[in-house]
């Protein structure tokens, strides 16, 4: 019953958004849960770990085009010892296969988040809107509003990029945000290099899916123009297309 109660409290919140907000960071913490059969849920992983220590967050890496289980996930308890406990035995056995914990690294040599992409994001919605919205999670320092080249029309999406961290953090806690008229995905934004080798690993075509949908294209008329705020201009649009969501 205490597992259960356990595994309850992890739904409060968007799977996985605690582990991507300190991914670049060393969190004592946190696990990485190799060897997982296709068949394991984020339900079944949780109810395992669950006994030997509260568990923060829970998620399960799937291939972005077919949605099937990667084989891998992250585990965040509560308690560091945890972590400890999980590592003192040494066969786990889940779903019929031995899976393989260990502690989970930061990501080294990158620095911290500072920068969001939006996705789902109305054309319609006025820039004061968006920086109203973003800008009661901490200081800004950029806003993105990319332009299709073609039609001159604002792009359903965008980019933020703050002074520090901490609010990207605070963004992460809840994948989607209501701003304007619409419901938006919040991401961290990487550059597109990444992007491409981190869908690519997913399987083929995974990086062409994942351009596909940044396409989208609003009908904004010729009111919107690209952003002026902070460091954003008319002729940035190169810059703002080198970010794709993480």
């Amino acid at each position: 019953m205490e597992d259960m109660n356990e595994y309850s409290n992890i739904e409060e919140f968007a799977e996985g958004s605690k582990i991507n907000a300190s991914k670049n960071q060393q969190d004592d913490g946190k696990m990485l849960i190799g060897g997982l059969s296709w068949d394991t849920s984020k339900k079944d992983l949780t109810e395992y770990l669950s006994r030997f220590g509260e568990v923060v967050d829970c998620t399960i890496k799937t291939d972005p085009v077919t949605g099937r289980s990667r084989g891998f996930g992250f585990m965040l308890f509560k308690d560091a010892a945890t972590v400890d406990k999980v590592l003192e035995l040494k066969e786990h056995k889940l779903d019929g296969k031995l899976i393989d914990p260990k502690r989970a690294k930061a990501l080294k040599g990158k620095e911290p988040p500072k920068k969001v992409f939006v996705g789902g994001l109305s054309p319609d919605t006025y820039e004061e809107q968006i920086k109203e919205y973003f800008g009661a999670f901490g200081e800004i320092e950029n806003i993105e509003l990319p332009m299709d080249t073609k039609t001159n029309e604002r792009r359903g999406f965008c980019f933020i990029t703050y002074t520090d961290e901490e609010p990207v953090k605070k963004l992460l806690e809840s994948r989607y945000h209501q701003i304007g008229s619409g419901k938006c995905e919040i991401k961290v934004a990487q550059p597109k290099e990444v992007y491409r080798q981190q869908q690519q690993k997913g399987g083929r075509g995974a990086a062409a899916g994942g351009q596909g949908g940044m396409r989208g294209r609003g009908r904004g008329g010729s009111n919107h123009q690209n952003s002026t705020y902070g460091k954003a201009s008319r002729g940035g649009c190169n810059h703002q297309n080198n970010y794709q969501p993480y």
